[in-house]
């Protein structure tokens, strides 16, 4: 009887063990999705896009938005969309910003003086510019920072 009283009390606890682990999968996805709808109910641009680019989760609602990001694979392969791009008549590109950060970059190539020119601007989560940053290359083919009246 003891034996038998045993294995009830084993597949109790190996019932519950089996029961936490979906539990916990589930409460860290329902979690995820409502940390998104706060801070995009509080206007936090920032966190909501590092939340939009964290994973491959909402990968086809940013392509159905018309936004440019990396295949499923490449996505999986590093754990965010990394570049968020925007095309038009400058292709930007939006590098996703890490966990509670108070800025994120957006970049992009241009032509200036027939040069190709690289800018970097980085924002803050109101989108102001906090700083910007300029580069060309130059006649032995490295890239040199410039500044804005330089180009």
């Amino acid at each position: 009887m003891s034996d038998k009283l045993k294995q009830f009390k084993w597949l109790i606890v190996l019932f519950l063990f089996l029961l936490a682990i979906p539990s916990y999968f589930a409460y860290n996805y329902f979690r995820q999705s409502s940390t998104l709808k706060e801070a995009f109910e509080k206007n936090e641009r920032i966190e909501v896009l590092q939340h939009l680019m964290a994973s491959g989760k909402y990968a086809s609602d940013i392509r159905k938005a018309g936004y440019t990001i990396p295949s499923d694979g490449a996505i999986r392969l590093d754990g965010v969309i990394y570049p968020l791009e925007i095309e038009g008549d400058l292709h930007l590109k939006i590098s996703p910003p890490k966990k509670d950060a108070k800025d994120f970059q957006l970049f992009f190539i241009t032509q200036v003086n027939e040069k190709q020119t690289h800018v970097a601007f980085i924002l803050d989560k109101n989108l102001n510019l906090i700083d910007s940053s300029y580069s060309q290359q130059n006649d032995n083919g490295k890239r040199e920072i410039i500044s804005v009246s330089q180009s």
